[in-house]
């Protein structure tokens, strides 16, 4: 959707009045999630995106991608294969280095996530470009937040992911999921702040990723929900911006 993809949201909306769901040039998006990813815009807009320092690290994207799977807003994870050389059995955001080959870094995103999870390019409305942040691994990673069209087909490539991992909307932005957790890295047992869903842990550079999402939404996350769940979730938002 590129720069222009708020007014075009707001539009498609508009277009959209009473229809479950809209038939884009990237494919079908159900209102509900064309209204979570304006709401996400509107209040992302105001906010400075923060640049890691140039030739800071190896350059590397991923994408924040959003579906709705006609019973939540999800957010998307992959569970990282064991037998990768770099961040192995995590939990991560479809996505990895760049190539030279890539025109920039939502491509490389794009070109990512089609190998990991077999969700082509014109399948994905990118909405907005998220900080950038440096990981211990010594990649600046860019994310990109973007929205998964409905009609899609997930097609796992095993030799990379595990297996997808699904977080409702709601799930990810409650202050209080976040909590202490014990992990392995490298062979060693760590204590460290993430997200527990089912059998899984998001912590490292991905729970970085989401909080920097959270703050950069303070203030408006009853708005986000509220385009996500209505009237659901009217008594649901906490005194710090969770759900209870």
């Amino acid at each position: 959707m590129g720069v222009t993809a708020l007014s075009r949201v707001r539009t498609i909306i508009r277009n959209a009045k009473k229809s479950e769901q809209v038939t884009e040039q990237n494919g079908i998006f159900t209102t509900r999630l064309l209204r979570v990813g304006h709401a996400l815009m509107e209040a992302l807009e105001p906010h400075e995106i923060i640049r890691a320092p140039l030739n800071s690290g190896r350059p590397a994207s991923v994408l924040m991608p959003l579906w709705d799977d006609g019973d939540d807003i999800q957010v998307v994870f992959t569970k990282r294969s064991s037998d990768l050389p770099t961040h192995a059995g995590q939990v991560s955001f479809p996505g990895g280095m760049a190539e030279r080959t890539d025109a920039g870094l939502s491509c490389t995103a794009l070109r990512e996530t089609q190998e990991e999870i077999g969700v082509p390019p014109e399948k994905i409305a990118v909405l907005r470009r998220l900080d950038q942040l440096k990981t211990i691994t010594g990649f600046v990673v860019t994310p990109y937040l973007g929205l998964l069209a409905s009609d899609i087909s997930f097609r796992v490539n095993k030799v990379e992911v595990d297996h997808l991992l699904m977080v409702p909307l709601k799930k990810v932005l409650d202050r209080s999921a976040y909590q202490e957790v014990q992990v392995d890295w490298d062979g060693m047992k760590l204590s460290q702040m993430g997200l527990a869903h089912d059998e899984d842990i998001i912590w490292g550079a991905t729970f970085r990723m989401l909080q920097n999402f959270i703050e950069r939404l303070d203030g408006r996350l009853e708005e986000i929900l509220s385009a996500a769940y209505g009237q659901e979730l009217q008594k649901g938002v906490d005194r710090v911006g969770g759900v209870v």
